[in-house]
């Protein structure tokens, strides 16, 4: 592995580890209160449109966004790598939550059943909207520039909104989008012989 991926993948690594002890020791961590007091005031308009962002990190979105790929690229090889990608973080984050089985906040604004770290939103969104920002540097699109902009604040906006809606913790988010980029750190390096 290169060293940049390496070290990037190392460092997001360690920072979910440290996120998983403090909330293996308490639940309530003074990270959490901080974040969700951020958020506590609330308003009609943006509660609509956080309702709006976090679709896109749902399946109803990707799913089909997978399919619309599949269907209108012409490498073969990266529609594979693409929905495998897909595949292994949904896995890995299911494993994670039965593992841990952290239960959600309460007073949730939108209803979420399961359980709650690491966010699966957060931690899909960045897998799957992540390799498309690095297909899309390798590529020569003309609009590469500013799809990678919004794709990558995107992400970020998707986390925002999990914390927003009260459906998980700000350390299930946070810890979510670090294993997620770890692991495609990971992913990408392996895979990098096909991309390129």
């Amino acid at each position: 592995m290169k060293n940049k991926k390496s070290i990037i993948s190392i460092i997001t690594f360690i920072i979910f580890l440290i996120i998983l002890i403090i909330i293996l020791k308490n639940e309530n961590t003074i990270i959490d209160k901080y974040i969700i007091n951020i958020f506590k005031n609330k308003n009609e308009t943006i509660t609509n449109i956080m309702k709006i962002i976090t679709f896109f990190g749902s399946a109803y979105i990707i799913i089909p966004l997978t399919i619309i790929l599949l269907l209108t690229l012409k490498n073969k090889k990266n529609k594979i790598l693409i929905v495998n990608n897909l595949i292994i973080v949904t896995l890995i984050n299911q494993i994670l939550k039965y593992t841990f089985q952290r239960t959600r906040p309460i007073n949730q604004i939108v209803i979420e059943k399961g359980y709650s770290f690491p966010s699966g939103h957060s931690m899909v969104s960045m897998a799957f909207y992540g390799l498309l920002i690095y297909l899309l540097m390798k590529s020569n699109n003309k609009y590469k520039i500013p799809l990678i902009i919004l794709l990558s604040i995107l992400i970020i906006l998707i986390g925002i909104s999990r914390i927003y809606l009260n459906v998980h913790y700000p350390t299930d988010v946070i810890a979510g989008i670090c294993i997620s980029i770890s692991y495609l750190m990971i992913f990408i390096e392996i895979t990098k012989p096909i991309i390129n």
